[in-house]
């Protein structure tokens, strides 16, 4: 007889027909052996091991309420409950068997790691409940297939519950060609009893549509820090168990043994912040504590590694150890992975095999799949992101992939668009993972294009008016790249960045020596006609400006205006923002008629050169817009701020600073036109977004509050 045709598949069918025949032979009894059935209540075999169970089982109330009310009500469908490794999913079915056994019903519990015990212990279920053993001779010798067997006197029994753990392939569950989604073979759906599978296997394509799975995750800090309270109550404050609990990223597994370490008299680490600080230069070690693979933290996930190669996908494990490059439990959007770019540097000659690792990170708990509302967003266990790069033979490879990742994903969105705001500031945590990484190596290319990365995703954000975020990560970097030395061109465009930023924020002052040492800066090392000096005395003259020191701009604006018209020509961007800028001098010091005269020459240019819905040429028309009312000719000034503020909200953002100062330059108008009751509301609600946006000292919010006062 051909033995694969019992079960199908390999290796493991001898071996499980094997089993299963000299189980048989060792079981055998005269009553057997004449196929009579056994009478009376079957024993209690493969009883739940709930000595395994902590006291409390934290954080799963949910998951534990539906799955206990589908034991007392089956709902004709198998339940599995999956997920990471040690996540505690075991943990979650053992609380399930041993309130079910609690309330009167009959649990049974098999482990799913290898087929053949599987089958034997199927068997062996089968027995106790009337099977003979003849009945099992047949099987083994492909007379019947042995879950039909199972099946035919469990499916009769009422009020019982089969736990099969740990079946983290599919394909151990297969039998005789019937797999685990077929809901024919060794699992199948039932109104009679609950069927609980646990597995780090979530791909609904392997289980079928007879299978609910329950994904679980990892615990909220709250839920972990009742967890080390548990094992460990006097090893801190609540507030310290919750930083430990954060900085293991709420992993059950890790959380256990955290409070075992600090329950036990044997360790030098008795308190919670002890042994967080301990993790920092013995993180190995802490984490490699445990029996086996399956109860250690840094050796978990090596078993699904493994299924993965046997699967057929060895690059998934280096797809993970790029991804692991990013900030650990931060979410990384999909929409700005560049498949191409992560297959080429993991073994694929191209992006079309990449899919199916990241599906098959995710099916296997490896990498979390959530939705971010405008995008779907990766995210990596930060235990499991720091395990891999701690051990990892070609950590440096992994690092430019991912700096090569964040590069594409800049270079594909637009500072200046709106709906990709978010995208920008989606990416600030990972690029400064990549800094952190790198900071102490200047000659590390990785360090220099994550720090490019970081000059343009602050330039975006202060673009979009998110001037704190542009601010705080600009002055982060510049702690952190310190290493590239004072005259590298990214610690140079960050520094005019941040005097930008501060100036923005209404503190031209402060402003204006930073910007001074990056004139003096390139000046030295480009040359004074160089085009990125002349930005930064463009914007050295309007930190001038900004303090009303009209003299000083206008000698920086004059210079660099005739540079850039013998530079670059006189319908250059860079051209027109010079002569924009000097009718924004002329406004400040009060010149009105020069100040319009100034903006309605470079309009018609802005709109011939930008096109009239170009950010500056907006800004052109918002101030020929207010010397219109500061020349109290306050109908064609509504008349042009009612018409460019829909324009301009969906070209720059509702909350951008150009938008508040027309709502507010709107407000005044309707108060000086004697709408009083319009102006408050636009005011009041002009307010609390300047607030949010700004911060309470901005320029534009004292005068909010001074329009408000007159009213």
């Amino acid at each position: 007889m051909d033995l694969e045709v019992v079960f199908g598949g390999g290796g493991f069918a001898v071996t499980a027909v094997g089993a299963v025949i000299a189980w048989a032979q060792l079981r055998r009894t005269p009553a057997a052996d004449q196929g009579h059935r056994r009478n009376g209540a079957p024993r209690e075999i493969l009883r739940p091991p709930t000595g395994r169970l902590p006291g409390h089982v934290r954080g799963r109330e949910q998951i534990l309420r539906t799955i206990e009310d589908v034991a007392r009500r089956p709902d004709g469908a198998v339940h599995l409950l999956g997920g990471l490794g040690g996540t505690g999913k075991t943990t979650i079915a053992l609380q399930v068997a041993e309130t079910c056994l609690a309330a009167g019903r009959r649990v049974w519990w098999v482990s799913g790691t290898e087929a053949g015990s599987l089958a034997s212990d199927l068997l062996e279920l089968a027995l106790s409940l009337g099977a003979t053993t003849q009945d099992v001779e047949d099987v083994s010798h492909g007379r019947r297939n042995p879950a039909d067997l199972l099946w035919e006197f469990l499916e009769p029994q009422r009020n019982w519950v089969l736990v099969i753990d740990n079946a983290d392939d599919p394909a151990a569950l297969a039998v005789h060609g019937r797999t685990a989604r077929d809901g024919s073979g060794w699992i199948r759906p039932s109104s009679s009893g609950l069927v609980l599978v646990t597995s780090r296997n979530i791909d609904p394509r392997m289980w079928g549509r007879h299978v609910t799975i329950h994904s679980v995750g990892w615990l909220p800090t709250e839920q972990g820090a009742d967890v080390l309270l548990d094992l460990a109550p006097n090893a801190g404050t609540r507030d310290e168990a919750r930083a430990l609990a954060e900085r293991l990223g709420g992993l059950p597994l890790a959380l256990r043994h955290a409070g075992y370490h600090l329950a036990s008299p044997f360790h030098r680490e008795r308190t919670f912040t002890a042994y967080a600080d301990a993790l920092q230069d013995r993180f190995p070690e802490l984490m490699g504590a445990g029996a086996d693979d399956r109860s250690i933290v840094t050796s978990t996930w090596r078993l699904t590694f493994e299924a993965l190669r046997q699967n057929g996908q060895p690059e998934a494990e280096a797809q993970l150890r790029v991804l692991s490059r990013f900030a650990g439990g931060v979410p990384f959007r999909c929409d700005l992975l560049d498949h191409d770019v992560l297959g080429r540097g993991t073994g694929l000659p191209d992006g079309a095999q990449v899919a199916d690792g990241l599906e098959a990170l995710a099916n296997t708990g490896l990498i979390t799949v959530s939705s971010g509302g405008e995008a779907d967003m990766i995210t990596v266990h930060p235990l499991l992101a720091e395990t891999l790069r701690t051990d990892d033979d070609e950590g440096r490879t992994h690092e430019r992939i991912a700096a090569d990742l964040i590069a594409t994903a800049v270079e594909n969105l637009e500072p200046r668009k709106p709906g990709h705001h978010p995208a920008w500031a989606s990416l600030i945590p990972h690029v400064g993972e990549l800094l952190q990484a790198t900071r102490t190596r200047p000659d590390d290319p990785v360090l220099g294009r994550a720090a490019e990365a970081v000059s343009l995703i602050a330039i975006a954000l202060g673009w979009g008016s998110h001037y704190f975020a542009a601010l705080r990560l600009t002055e982060e970097a510049l702690e952190t790249i310190t290493a590239l030395g004072l005259d590298h061109p990214i610690v140079i465009e960050l520094t005019l960045t941040q005097a930008k930023v501060t100036r923005l924020l209404g503190d031209p002052a402060a402003a204006e020596p930073i910007a001074r040492s990056v004139v003096t800066t390139r000046e030295r090392t480009l040359g004074p006609d160089d085009l990125d000096t002349l930005s930064a005395r463009h914007e050295l003259g309007v930190c001038l400006m900004g303090q009303r020191k009209g003299a000083d701009a206008e000698q920086e604006f004059t210079a660099v205006l005739a540079a850039r018209r013998r530079l670059l020509g006189e319908d250059h961007p860079s051209t027109l923002a010079s002569r924009h800028i000097l009718g924004e001098l002329a406004y400040n010091l009060g010149r009105m008629e020069e100040a319009e005269r100034h903006f309605r020459e470079i309009y018609p240019d802005r709109c011939r050169v930008l096109g009239i819905e170009h950010h500056d040429t907006l800004v052109t028309r918002k101030q020929i817009a207010r010397t219109f009312a500061m020349r109290r000719r306050w109908n064609d000034a509504e008349r042009e701020f009612v018409e460019m503020l829909p324009v301009m909200r969906r070209t720059m953002g509702a909350e951008h600073d150009h938008v508040l100062s027309v709502r507010f330059e709107l407000a005044k108008i309707f108060a000086v036109q004697g709408r009083r009751r319009q102006a408050r509301k636009e005011l009041e609600d002009l307010m609390a977004t300047e607030r949010r946006v700004l911060g309470a000292g901005h320029s534009l919010i004292r005068a909010t509050q001074q329009a408000l006062a007159e009213l």
